[in-house]
């Protein structure tokens, strides 16, 4: 099974970061978890809690719908949900209620990414059918039901702010404080665990900015202050953050390496003392697949540069060369000698 990407990447960077991601194939080492769990307070199923405005009960354009009954017959699943797993999940604590986290909002956000291919209604019909399915108990399922319909509340209120304001005068700062209160205009307390955390890193973020802009602090104290922000950043974020810049590390030190003279035994012995022999030999496989790759990718762009000197005729020779690059690479590394050469165009790179 495929997991869903709800996140979009661009092409591009799928292609060019192919070497980071290799290397961190070949390490192995699994990223932490994510962010841990939020417990909120309990909430009463029969009332809202002190000082939290009163769920809605709906969004505006997805009827309410019983939790006790069963789901009505919902249609296959759309193609961009197909042989996937449902991401996210749902808690509930000791005393039956629910608890809001960022896990819940990922299953939520899992089948809202087939919005276009999907109506809300019947979007919403299918979360609905997948809280069922857990057989929560009465309270975190009522409680799960009105989450649900603030946060299409919310998310449809958040389109419309947007919408509003294309080619507003606001700074980052401003549009997330924005984001913040209208979070809280919809969800309540509930804002708190579902984007909390989020909303920690992003203030960090902001703060930061200020920091590297501000022409008044030296270099130290910009350094010192950078610090002090960062361990207001959760600290799961902390640690996922820093492993997954590992690999960057470890190449820009081996890229040190080499360029002060060091040879392929003493990057040998250093990778075994960082990662361990059995990466080590990953990495090694990899960097003679990645000197293969440059020899053929060195030896087609010399045999299109002969083309290119020695057929006059631009149809013919653009046919050419088109079947030049199918007869050397599969049609994935295709796109990314396409790539390449773009990267090489906009740089000038002969």
């Amino acid at each position: 099974m495929k997991s869903r990407a709800v996140i979009p990447v661009a092409a591009l960077c799928a292609l060019l970061g192919a070497g980071v991601f290799s290397w961190w194939k070949a390490r192995a080492t699994p990223l932490p978890p994510g962010p841990a769990v939020t417990a909120v307070a309990p909430l009463e199923a029969s009332a809202p809690r002190a000082g939290v405005p009163a769920p809605r009960r709906a969004a505006p354009t997805a009827p309410p719908t019983d939790a006790a009954s069963p789901a009505s017959a919902l249609p296959p699943m759309p193609g961009s949900l197909q042989d996937t797993e449902e991401d996210g999940s749902v808690q509930v604590d000791a005393t039956g209620h629910l608890v809001v986290s960022p896990d819940l909002r990922r299953l939520f956000d899992y089948y809202l990414s087939a919005m276009g291919e999907e109506a809300l209604p019947v979007i919403r019909e299918r979360i609905l059918a997948s809280l069922r399915a857990k057989n929560l108990p009465a309270a975190a399922m009522d409680e799960a039901v009105r989450l649900l319909d603030d946060y299409l509340a919310y998310r449809d209120a958040a389109r419309t702010f947007a919408a509003n304001q294309r080619g507003a005068a606001l700074d980052v700062g401003a549009r997330l404080e924005s984001l913040r209160e209208l979070r809280r205009e919809h969800l309540g307390a509930w804002a708190d665990g579902l984007f909390g955390d989020e909303e920690r890193v992003d203030a960090v973020s902001v703060e930061r900015m200020k920091l590297q802009q501000d022409t008044t602090l030296t270099p130290e104290e910009r350094e010192r202050r950078i610090a002090a922000l960062e361990e207001q950043l959760p600290a799961d974020y902390r640690a996922s953050r820093d492993e997954a810049l590992r690999p960057l590390q470890q190449q820009t030190v081996e890229r040190e390496l080499v360029e002060s003279g060091a040879t392929a035994e003493d990057l040998r012995q250093h990778r075994l003392a960082t990662v361990g022999p059995e990466a080590t030999e990953r990495l090694e496989a990899m960097d003679r697949e990645e000197a293969e790759w440059a020899r053929r990718l060195a030896e087609f762009r010399a045999r299109r540069e002969a083309l290119g000197q020695s057929e006059p005729n631009p149809a013919a020779r653009q046919a050419a060369v088109q079947r030049l690059l199918i007869d050397s690479f599969t049609p994935e590394e295709r796109l990314r000698v396409e790539a390449l050469d773009a990267i090489d165009a906009a740089s000038g790179a002969p």
